[in-house]
C-alpha cells in the first residue's frame, strides 16, 4: 500500500492537506535566527573527539508548530555546563504567575514567547521591525514582530518593567542540570537561587531577558567556588559555568539554533492555492487501487461489531520504535493545564464535567495501575480549545504527537496515517443546493461512539484530577474506551466504521448518506416532503443501530423541523454550518463566514496572505474578487519581498482596496435552491464559459431548467509568471472549463 501524510485534525479533507515536511535551505529568505544558546558539556578528555549528527526535528514537546530547531547533537565525555536560568512571578499590572527566565547578555533584545503572552492577555503596545541573522552567516532577514512590556517582581517586592518581543519560541527544552548541584555544602549553602531545585529533566524558555535590561536585574555580587558561579540578581543568585563533575560521562547533549519559518504562512498559501484547485485538478479522478485494498481489508479484520457498536483497532506501523510511557511530561502538561483553568472556576468546572460524562457514558474509564498489562502503555497530554457553539462550547484536544523527548516517537508517529475516503465537499455542497428540501445532520460525538479494541486501551492512558472540585487533589490515570479525537488515524478509524455499516443496508437512504458524508456531518436534499420523512426516519434507526445518535438536525422543511424538535435532536442555532458556509435553514439561504480585516499602518506579505487564505470559498463564487488577491499575492513573489518586510506603496494602496472589496464580498446572501420552489421541472442543462486576459483565466459552469439559470461553481487562476499568448491563456481556460464541465458532470451523474 501507499503511505500518506495525515490530515488535519480539525476539518480533515481529501483535498487539502497540511505540509509536515519543513525543507531547511541555507541562506534561505523564509527563515532566520532569533538567537543562538547552547547547553554544552565541557570536554573531559579532549583526545575523544565527538561524534556529531545535525538534523532538523519538528515539534517538540508543547512548542508552536511554526518553528523549527537545528540539533547538532554530540557524544562526548563530559561535564555539564550551566546557563543563567531562573523562575520568577512575571505578569502584567495585575495578574503573575510564575515563569521559565533564560537570562542571556549575549542578546541585544529581551523576548517572551507568545504563549505566554496569551496567558498574560498583554495589551501589544506596536510592532518593531528587526533584523536577524543566522549564526555563522552573513544574510540578514527582515521581522516584523510585535512588543509589549512585562513586569518582574523581585525579591524585595519591587516590580521592574522589561520591554519584550513577542516570538512564537524562544528555544527547545533546556535539560535542568541544576537539580545535580550540591547547594548544601560549600561555597553555595545559604544561598537563595533564582532557578530552585526541582526534578524536572526539562526547562522551557518563556522570557529571555537580554542586555537591554540584563544589569536592570544583575548585581556586582559574585561567589565563586569549585563548581558553577553564583551572580547575585534581584530575584535570587544565578548560576552558571562548569559543574566541574569529578564523573566522566558520556551522554548526548545538544547545541541549538532556533529558527523562526514560516511553516504557517507556507500551509496558509497552499491551502489557498489547493482550495482554488477543487474541481479542476487532473488527478482528483484518479483512484488509488492499493488504497481501496488496504481500507477493504481493515474493515474486515480490524473492525467487528459486537454488543451493539463497533469496535475498532489502532492501524499500528509494522516494526514501529519503541513508544515510551510519556507518564512524566503528561504529568507536567497535566498540571499546568489545571494551574490555568483554576484562573478560570467556570471553565474548570466545564472541563471536568466533559470527563465526567465521558466516564458516565463509558467512553473512558479509570485505571488500576496494579493491574498488570500486556499491551503498550502510554500518556496522552490534553488541552482545552473554546468553540462557538451551542452543543460544544468547549473542546478537550489530546496531544498524540506529544514526545517525551526529541529523539523518542510520539503514539502519532507510530500510527498509520491514511487519509480517510473522503468525499468532495464541493460535490456535497453542490447536491445541497440542487433540490427543493435541504437536511444538515451531525454525528454526535462520531468518534467517541466506536469503541477502541481492548488491547489498544492502554496506549491512550490520561491524567485528570481524582476530585474535580479540587484542583489540590491527587491525579487520576484513565483511558480511552473509544477513539480519541486526536490520533492521526482517528478520521479514518471513523470514516471505516461508518461505511461499514452503511454498506450493511440496501436501501436508497443508506446510499444517500454514503454519498453526502463529510467525516461527522451529512448535508443532502431531497425532491419532496415525503422522501424528507422517509429519509429522517431511515437514517435515525440505522444510525441508532450501531450506537450512534444523528442530532443538530436543520432543514427548511417545517416538518422534519417538528420531528427533530419532538426527538430532542433540533439544532438550535439560527445559522448552521456547512462544510466552512453558513446557512440558515428558515430564509433557505447560504452565506460566507464574514471577512474583518484590519488593516494596519505597516503592510506585510504575510498580513495579506493571512487574511486572503480566510476566505472560504471552494464554490468560486466569489471569484470575481478573490482571483485579485491571487494576482496581487503573485505580484508580491515577483518582487521577492520577505514575509516580514513592508509593501511598497503601490501594493498597500492595491491592499487596502481588495480588502475592501472582500470584506463587503463575505456580506453577500443567496438562495440554497438553484431554481424556485415552485418549480417542477427535474431536467437541466449544464452551460460552461472560459475566457482569459493576460493576467488571469478561468470557467464558469450554469445549470438551466428551462426557465431559470443559475451560477454552480467557477474557478479562475492567475496567468504563469512566464509569459504566453493570449491564445494559449485562452487555451488553458479552455482545460479549465473542460475539467470543470466533467467535475459538474459526475457531480449530478448526467
Amino acid at each position: 500500500m501507499n503511505h500518506h501524510t495525515s490530515l488535519c485534525n480539525s476539518r480533515p479533507t481529501n483535498n487539502i492537506k497540511p505540509v509536515n515536511e519543513v525543507n531547511h535551505r541555507n541562506g534561505s529568505s523564509n527563515s532566520a535566527n532569533t538567537n543562538f544558546h547552547a547547553n554544552y558539556n565541557q570536554s573531559s578528555n579532549p583526545s575523544n573527539p565527538p561524534s556529531t549528527n545535525v538534523q532538523l526535528v519538528n515539534e517538540l514537546h508543547d512548542t508552536e508548530e511554526d518553528t523549527t530547531i537545528l540539533y547538532s547533537q554530540s557524544t562526548e565525555s563530559r561535564s555539564n555546563v550551566l546557563l543563567k536560568t531562573a523562575v520568577s512571578q512575571v505578569g502584567s499590572n495585575q495578574h503573575f504567575i510564575d515563569t521559565n527566565i533564560l537570562f542571556d547578555e549575549g542578546a541585544q533584545r529581551s523576548f517572551l514567547t507568545q504563549n505566554l503572552a496569551n496567558k498574560l492577555n498583554l495589551q501589544i503596545e506596536g510592532t518593531e521591525i528587526i533584523h536577524l541573522s543566522a549564526f555563522g552567516g552573513e544574510e540578514k532577514n527582515t521581522r516584523h514582530l510585535e512588543k509589549t512590556t512585562i513586569y518582574l517582581k523581585t525579591d524585595a517586592g519591587h516590580v521592574l518593567p522589561i520591554k519584550v518581543l513577542i516570538v512564537p519560541m524562544i528555544a527547545t527544552p533546556l535539560h535542568n542540570h541544576i537539580r545535580n548541584i550540591d547547594t548544601q555544602n560549600g561555597y553555595l549553602r545559604g544561598l537563595k537561587l533564582a532557578h530552585t531545585m526541582t526534578q524536572q529533566d526539562l526547562f522551557d524558555i518563556s522570557l529571555l531577558v537580554g542586555a537591554d535590561h540584563y544589569w536592570d536585574i544583575v548585581v556586582d555580587h559574585i561567589v565563586r567556588g569549585n563548581g558553577p558561579t553564583a551572580v547575585k540578581s534581584k530575584i535570587g543568585y544565578l548560576l552558571s559555568g562548569p559543574t566541574y563533575s569529578t564523573k566522566t560521562n558520556t551522554s548526548k547533549t545538544n547545541m541549538f539554533n532556533v529558527l523562526i519559518s514560516h511553516k504557517d504562512e507556507e500551509y496558509n498559501l497552499e491551502r489557498f492555492w489547493n482550495l482554488e484547485s477543487i474541481g479542476i485538478n487532473s488527478k482528483e479522478l484518479d483512484e488509488d487501487e492499493d488504497d481501496d485494498t488496504y481500507i477493504t481489508a481493515y474493515q474486515d479484520r480490524s473492525i467487528e461489531f459486537r454488543e451493539n457498536k463497533y469496535f475498532a483497532r489502532l492501524p499500528w506501523k509494522q516494526d514501529h520504535d519503541e513508544l515510551p510511557t510519556n507518564l512524566a511530561v503528561t504529568k507536567r502538561r497535566t498540571e499546568n493545564v489545571i494551574k490555568r483553568l483554576t484562573q478560570n472556576p467556570d471553565m474548570l468546572k466545564k472541563y471536568g464535567n466533559i470527563i465526567q460524562e465521558q466516564e458516565r457514558r463509558e467512553f473512558i474509564e479509570r485505571v488500576d495501575e496494579t493491574a498488570e498489562t500486556q499491551g503498550i502503555i502510554h500518556y496522552i497530554p490534553h488541552h482545552p480549545v473554546q468553540k462557538e457553539s451551542s452543543t460544544t462550547p468547549i473542546r478537550i484536544v489530546y496531544d498524540c504527537s506529544c514526545r517525551q523527548s526529541p529523539y523518542s516517537p510520539s503514539l502519532n508517529d507510530c500510527l498509520l496515517d491514511t487519509p480517510p475516503k473522503l468525499n468532495d465537499l464541493t460535490k456535497i455542497l453542490m447536491r445541497f443546493r440542487a433540490n427543493p428540501v435541504a437536511i444538515t445532520i451531525d454525528i454526535e460525538k462520531a468518534f467517541l461512539h466506536v469503541g477502541l479494541n481492548e488491547d489498544d486501551r492502554d496506549a491512550t492512558r490520561f491524567l485528570w484530577l481524582s476530585n474535580p472540585s479540587d484542583p489540590t487533589s491527587n491525579l487520576q490515570t484513565y483511558r480511552f474506551k473509544s477513539v480519541l479525537f486526536g490520533a492521526t488515524c482517528s478520521p479514518f478509524m471513523l470514516n471505516d466504521t461508518i461505511l461499514k455499516h452503511l454498506h450493511r443496508y440496501n436501501s436508497t437512504t443508506a446510499t444517500l448518506m454514503e454519498r453526502d458524508l463529510y467525516v461527522d456531518n451529512i448535508l443532502t436534499s431531497l425532491q419532496n416532503e415525503d422522501d424528507a420523512n422517509t429519509y429522517y426516519k431511515e437514517a435515525r434507526t440505522m444510525m441508532k443501530e450501531a450506537g450512534f445518535n444523528l442530532r443538530s438536525w436543520t432543514s427548511n422543511s417545517e416538518n422534519i423541523r417538528t420531528l427533530a424538535k419532538t426527538e430532542n435532536v433540533l439544532d438550535k442555532d439560527i445559522n448552521t454550518k456547512v462544510l466552512g458556509m453558513l446557512s440558515n435553514s428558515k430564509s433557505d439561504d447560504l452565506m460566507y463566514q464574514k471577512c474583518e480585516i484590519q488593516l494596519r499602518d505597516i503592510v506585510t506579505k504575510k498580513e495579506i496572505l493571512k487574511h486572503s487564505s480566510k476566505i472560504y470559498d471552494p464554490l468560486g463564487i466569489l471569484s470575481p474578487v478573490t482571483i485579485r488577491t491571487k494576482m496581487l499575492i503573485q505580484d508580491l513573489w515577483k518582487s521577492k519581498l520577505d514575509w516580514d518586510e513592508p509593501v511598497p506603496e503601490n501594493f498597500k494602496a492595491t491592499w487596502i482596496n481588495v480588502a475592501s472589496d472582500l470584506e463587503k464580498a463575505t456580506q453577500i446572501v443567496f438562495p440554497r435552491y438553484y431554481f424556485s420552489s415552485n418549480s417542477t421541472s427535474t431536467q437541466f442543462e449544464l452551460h460552461v464559459f472560459c475566457d482569459s486576459s493576460p493576467k488571469a483565466y478561468g470557467a464558469t459552469a450554469y445549470l438551466n431548467n428551462g426557465t431559470k439559470t443559475t451560477l454552480v461553481m467557477a474557478k479562475s487562476r492567475v496567468a504563469p509568471v512566464k509569459n504566453l499568448t493570449l491564445p494559449q491563456l485562452e487555451l488553458m481556460a479552455a482545460v479549465i472549463g473542460t475539467r470543470l464541465a466533467s467535475h459538474v458532470k459526475s457531480t449530478f451523474e448526467c
